[in-house]
């Protein structure tokens, strides 16, 4: 039988896709077998439609890309703004079209944003790549290893001799030639082997910078991620299902948003708070 995969059906699927990803059955970018027969299973007593283990694989594929570009579609949104309403970006018609051509399959987003969203965070958001893994000091994304070579020149470099550099002596070859010598482009006094130790330790140095940074990188954004924030969210007394739980979905789309509700150290501040962005956006 064909797939029926509407709202309520493709909501709870994610639901039990969640189930069986915090139970550690999804080893790779996919569920076990047991796993899948798992959701199918239940699946089933939930809706009373028997799917197939393809079906299911089919939709997890689908889903995980349309997360995928939905991710692209957000870093790539600069200064338009976000509909709330439709939980999609604000733009007119010419941005879509050039975001349709650079993100294929993303115009489905642009009358109804990503639905499910946090299910498809906790499935896919450690397993898909959205090209925020290069260094850019803009926006706070993941530096690199700084490069041997900006430091020096193995071009410059001659014929480096074992033994002088375990003795600090050099010597010379059969026709007078000095070995294990560092040389400049400027022609200036050659140094010895040493040079090349201090480069060396300066790159120990840098990647040692580098690694620390990437780390309190990762901590930051563990924090501050949807999953993490919408964990608070619960924690403070938004049950799930909730006016504030439902406005707490909506904003947390949005890094600020999520960094502001952070801010606030009390749970009945942070509940008190939700309580006032719903009621502001809808006049309760």
């Amino acid at each position: 039988m064909s797939a029926d995969w509407s709202d309520d059906n493709t909501t709870i699927l994610t639901e039990l896709f969640v189930q069986q990803v915090r139970a550690d059955n999804r080893p790779d970018k996919h569920l076990t077998q047991n796993a899948y027969e798992e959701v199918a299973k239940d699946f089933k007593v939930r809706t009373g439609l028997e799917y197939t283990k393809l079906q299911l694989k089919n939709k997890w594929d689908k889903l995980k890309t349309d997360y995928s570009n939905f991710r692209k579609l957000k870093l790539k949104e600069t200064g338009g703004g976000w509909d709330y309403e439709r939980n999609t970006i604000k733009q007119d018609v010419e941005w879509w079209k050039k975001a349709k051509i650079d993100i294929p399959g993303c115009g489905k987003f642009r009358k109804r944003g990503l639905q499910n969203e946090n299910n498809l965070s906790i499935m896919f958001a450690d397993i898909t790549s959205d090209g925020t893994d290069h260094w850019n000091p803009a926006s706070g994304t993941i530096p690199q290893s700084s490069s041997a070579t900006s430091i020096f020149n193995v071009d410059d470099i001659q014929d480096v001799d074992l033994e002088e550099t375990q003795t600090g002596e050099s010597h010379a070859d059969g026709n007078g030639k000095r070995l294990g010598r560092y040389v400049d482009g400027n022609n200036k006094k050659p140094k010895t082997s040493l040079v090349i130790q201090e480069q060396i330790t300066r790159v120990g140095d840098i990647a040692e910078r580098t690694q620390s940074s990437f780390e309190s990188y990762m901590k930051k954004e563990e924090s501050s991620s949807i999953t993490s924030v919408m964990d608070l969210v619960v924690e403070c007394g938004a049950i799930v299902g909730s006016d504030e739980y439902f406005i707490a979905s909506e904003l947390f789309v949005k890094r600020e948003q999520r960094e502001m509700f952070l801010h606030m150290t009390e749970s009945a501040a942070r509940l008190d708070w939700l309580r006032r962005k719903y009621n502001t956006k809808y006049g309760h």
